[in-house]
């Protein structure tokens, strides 16, 4: 489904079950995977379906996987360094045949194990004991991890997020004058923008971060009596910041279509990810959905773009374990109209994005539906969302607009400092 397009510069060597697989030291361990043609990495946890990462950014559970004797890690936010011992959690039999996938095969459409044989003497009992066994995500870790010490930071304003909104408005923070920590689980500093990396450069060129504490790989757990908790390889630290700021972006939006969760479905942010670490498909590419993101990887494939359609269009995906083509509505706004297959090796959706709006509603932001894109923090002219917070980028529902979020972060520069009583 995929290969590398170039050669590697600084190799380094992984295992997927014991088996060697070549990687380039400080790419994502689930690309290196993907880039060996290794793409299905995971299991439902109850029907054990195939799964295969579709969003490169921590918000799908396709590339899970036991690392180093460690459960449930996220391949895709963890830089290959060589020597990870990588292996498939969750299965009876292998990768690629799950033994217990015969559960997906009695129950196409699903089994409530709750209600199963519910009631019956005898059996309710030890249908529920092997229900517990056959669903899960991994065993324990091979040893148990020592305990760590938690730090504390003291700054005068925490971002939350490094994509294109929170470096922007974490570098005018500090060009201001602030002590300002940009917290972020991604690898590095640019979010999406992983997948447009001229555009990425552009972005850390104009707004270098400089002064900024720039914590990579730790996750914002939450603000609990206004300090703001995160986690890290290396332990918890909590900060303390009288303005927090949450630019915490979107998820991928999921189209319904039959046969979604197929491996070599992918979101079309994600698809450019893989080509900006020079991993390329094999074959050709149903492009579903309009947007950035979509455009971005039309002119990036060119004549490998099999179909692209509305996604209204896309009528189902066909495959057993992977992608084998795609099921395309002649009228896409007619569910009942025929279709035709076009053979491909792999899809890319651009769906609306869906705001990332959890932490900053757990920190008592505003939060309101969005008819059009979902639940989405409220901020009003300047930026701010309540009582020491503000917000900016996707997660208040607006768009992926570059030249828009530069000018929402100098305003929201200046609204924090008018809150410190400093002059703007």
């Amino acid at each position: 489904m995929f290969r590398r397009a170039r050669a590697l510069q600084h190799p380094v060597t992984i295992t997927l079950d014991g088996a060697d697989v070549p990687a380039e030291r400080g790419e994502p361990l689930a690309v290196a995977l993907i880039a060996s043609g290794r793409v299905t990495l995971a299991r439902s946890p109850k029907l054990h379906r195939p799964r295969a990462p579709t969003c490169l950014r921590g918000g799908c559970d396709g590339c899970l996987a036991r690392v180093d004797g460690v459960p449930n890690v996220m391949t895709c936010l963890r830089p290959a360094a060589g020597g990870e011992r990588i292996e498939v959690q969750n299965v009876v039999g292998s990768r690629q045949a799950d033994l217990l996938q015969v559960t997906d095969w009695f129950f196409p459409q699903g089994i409530d194990h709750h209600h199963l044989m519910a009631g019956v003497p005898g059996l309710s009992g030890v249908m529920q004991s092997i229900a517990r066994k056959l669903a899960g995500l991994g065993q324990l870790p091979s040893a148990a991890l020592p305990p760590e010490r938690a730090a504390r930071l003291d700054v005068d304003a925490a971002v939350i997020g490094a994509g294109p909104a929170g470096v922007a408005a974490a570098s005018v923070l500090s060009a201001r004058g602030l002590r300002v920590a940009l917290v972020d689980d991604g690898l590095a500093p640019g979010g999406s923008l992983a997948g447009a990396p001229r555009r990425a450069a552009e972005l850390l060129a104009r707004y270098p971060l400089d002064g900024v504490r720039v914590l990579r790989r730790h996750v914002a757990a939450g603000v609990y009596l206004g300090e703001l908790l995160v986690a890290g390889d290396a332990g918890a630290t909590v900060i303390r910041a009288p303005a927090k700021v949450f630019a915490t972006g979107a998820h991928d939006g999921v189209a319904a279509f039959p046969n979604n969760d197929l491996p070599g479905v992918f979101s079309a942010r994600a698809f450019c990810r893989l080509l900006a670490c020079g991993v390329e498909p094999t074959g050709p590419v149903a492009l579903a959905g309009e947007g950035l993101w979509a455009d971005e990887l039309a002119s990036a494939l060119g004549d490998r773009i099999a179909v692209r359609i509305p996604l209204a269009a896309l009528a189902a995906v066909n495959g057993i374990s992977r992608v084998k083509s795609v099921a395309v509505r002649d009228a896409p706004f007619a569910p009942d109209s025929p279709t035709s297959d076009v053979r491909v090796v792999a899809v890319a959706v651009d769906a609306p994005a869906a705001p990332a709006f959890e932490v900053a509603a757990q920190a008592g932001a505003r939060v309101e539906i969005d008819p059009r894109a979902g639940y989405a923090v409220q901020v009003d002219a300047r930026g701010k969302a309540g009582d020491g917070l503000w917000a900016i980028g996707e997660c208040t529902g607006a768009s992926l607009d570059l030249a828009g979020i530069e000018r929402a972060a100098t305003t929201l520069a200046d609204d924090v400092l008018a809150a410190r009583g400093a002059p703007a």
